[in-house]
């Protein structure tokens, strides 16, 4: 048996903040604490890049982020 993955080059984002995107990924999205959240994004290469923001995690992305376009 074997699996095959395919993963899309475009991630899929929701029209809330940072941190709400990346705490969709987790089981219980409600107990992720910042910590967590930030060092989701180190793990992913992004904390460097959500850091430019002056909300941080707490930057809107809007629709499919549309308001980090360009980036």
């Amino acid at each position: 048996m074997f699996f095959v993955f395919i993963f899309s080059q475009e991630p899929t984002l929701f029209s809330s903040t940072i941190a709400e995107n990346i705490r969709y990924g987790v089981i219980d999205a409600a107990t992720a604490s910042d910590e967590q959240v930030w060092e989701a994004a180190r793990m992913a290469n992004a904390d460097a890049f959500i850091r430019q923001f002056p909300d941080g995690l707490n930057t809107l992305v809007g629709e499919r982020g549309i308001m980090l376009s360009g980036e």
